[in-house]
C-alpha cells in the first residue's frame, strides 16, 4: 500500500470492506452524453460485484442506457474532513439479472443486507407506474484511497 499527497492507496480487503458497509454512490454512464445518477447498492463479496435494484419510468434516460452494453464506473465516498474521508471507484459492465431465476433471489438478499436505504418520493410516478430491474456490475477493475490519517 503507497501514500502520497492524495491519500493513502486501500488494499483490496479495505475495498471490499468499505463497499461492503457503504451502499451508495454515484453510478456513471459513458458515451457521447455521459449520464450519472446516486444510486444505492449491495456488494456482493463472494462474487465481487455490486447489485442495483434500478427503478425508472418507461420513457427515463436510465431505461435508455439499460440497453447499451458500454461500461459504468461507480464511485463511492465517505467524507467527514479534508483529514478523514475514503473513496472507491470500481468500473465494468451492467448485466440484467432475470427476475424469476435463482440469481435474483441472491442479489435481493445482498441488496437488502448491504445497501442503504432510500425511499421512492424521488420519483413522479405511483411505484405501480414505474419498472424494476435487478442488475449486477461485474468489477473489472477497483481501487481506492483513503485520507493517510486513517492508516495512523
Amino acid at each position: 500500500m503507497s501514500t502520497g499527497s492524495h491519500g493513502a492507496e486501500m488494499t483490496d480487503e479495505q475495498i471490499a470492506e468499505f463497499l461492503s458497509r457503504q451502499g451508495h454512490g454515484v453510478l456513471s454512464f459513458g458515451g457521447d452524453r455521459p449520464y450519472s445518477l446516486p444510486i444505492s447498492f449491495g456488494y456482493d463479496v463472494a462474487d465481487n460485484r455490486c447489485i442495483f435494484q434500478l427503478v425508472h419510468d418507461g420513457d427515463s434516460e436510465k431505461r435508455a442506457r439499460l440497453g447499451e452494453s458500454t461500461p459504468v464506473s461507480l464511485v463511492a465516498y465517505d467524507w467527514h474532513t479534508p483529514h478523514d474521508w475514503q473513496s472507491v471507484v470500481v468500473t465494468g459492465r451492467l448485466r440484467p439479472i432475470d427476475d424469476d431465476s435463482p440469481e435474483a433471489i441472491a442479489a435481493a438478499d445482498v441488496f437488502a443486507e448491504h445497501a442503504s436505504a432510500i425511499g421512492l418520493s424521488v420519483f413522479s410516478k405511483p411505484l405501480d407506474e414505474l419498472e424494476t430491474r435487478w442488475s449486477s456490475l461485474s468489477i473489472d477493475e477497483m481501487s481506492g484511497y483513503r485520507s493517510p490519517r486513517l492508516d495512523a
